[in-house]
């Protein structure tokens, strides 16, 4: 028996309409299949990783059909913005972040989430075990993923939640 994730659309929408816009959002099927994808999400069937690749897929391909190729979309504050790879990688990793959140923090899920983000550039899984799973980190460890953050990603990608 599948045990689902329960990933609620609305979650989905928030970390999406920032990239994509209500508009696009809410004129395609795009949102509801991502939430049934992410729902069916079994962790002994799948890896994170084979996650993210069929995700990220769904994403472009998704996107690419619903902009007919051009891959622009028309933001919340009404500019128009044209989305390549790269905003495709940040937008997986914003919707895996989703699940991440959703995970129980226990130790299987800290070796899963923490193979995972030595694998994947991934601020999702970096957020979320900076703040789930501090615990699991000695004090040294836990000062080396906060510089390592620090180091690679902008301060306004963490700076709502990255502590001194």
């Amino acid at each position: 028996m599948d045990v689902a994730i329960p990933v609620l659309q609305e979650e989905l929408e928030t970390v999406l309409r920032p990239w994509l816009g209500s508009l696009f959002l809410t004129s395609n099927p795009m949102l509801d299949q991502l939430t049934q994808m992410m729902r069916g999400y079994a962790p002994y069937k799948q890896t994170l990783e084979d996650l993210r690749d069929q995700l990220e897929s769904f994403l472009l391909t998704s996107i690419s059909r619903y902009t007919h190729g051009s891959m622009m979309v028309l933001n919340d504050q009404y500019k128009t913005v044209r989305l390549g790879q790269g905003h495709i990688g940040w937008i997986t990793d914003d919707v895996m972040g989703v699940l991440f959140d959703k995970l129980t923090p226990f130790s299987a899920n800290f070796i899963k989430l923490n193979d995972y983000s030595l694998r994947v550039q991934s601020l999702s899984a970096l957020r979320v075990l900076y703040q789930k799973y501090a615990s699991y980190y000695s004090e040294e460890d836990l000062r080396f993923l906060k510089e390592m953050i620090r180091r690679t990603y902008p301060p306004e990608k963490y700076r709502d939640w990255l502590k001194d």
